[in-house]
């Protein structure tokens, strides 16, 4: 794991857990990278798979969609950008966020939780 890799985890699993402890919905972690067969790394081979999903994913209370890339320093790539624009054009929740305080005011500018 490279140093971006693992800020960005760091980043991921202080943003679930922020999360978890505001009981608006339930989130979790995307593992949309693929998987080790004990030998090799793989990317899933499914026709259904997405390229681009977010980090993060979850369902608000209220139903709603909501899609999380979590970036340290790094740019979006074209699939992620798509899948972004996909989820907000479905009418859910959708954002590049760096920190908890990213989540925060994207969460109150939404109104899904109030001021804190």
């Amino acid at each position: 794991m490279d140093t971006t890799q693992s800020r960005e985890y760091i980043i991921e699993n202080k943003i679930l857990q922020y999360l978890a402890k505001l009981n608006i919905g339930f989130f979790w972690k995307n593992a949309s990278g693929g998987f080790f067969d004990g030998t090799t790394f793989r990317k899933h081979a499914s026709p259904f798979a997405i390229n681009g999903t977010s980090d993060i994913l979850g369902v608000l209370k209220s139903g709603r969609f909501v899609a999380l890339e979590v970036k340290d320093k790094g740019k979006l790539s074209k699939a992620q950008e798509a899948f972004i624009q996909k989820v907000m054009s479905c009418g859910g929740l959708a954002s590049v966020v760096h920190s908890v305080d990213d989540v925060r005011q994207l969460l109150e500018s939404e109104e899904v939780v109030s001021v804190i």
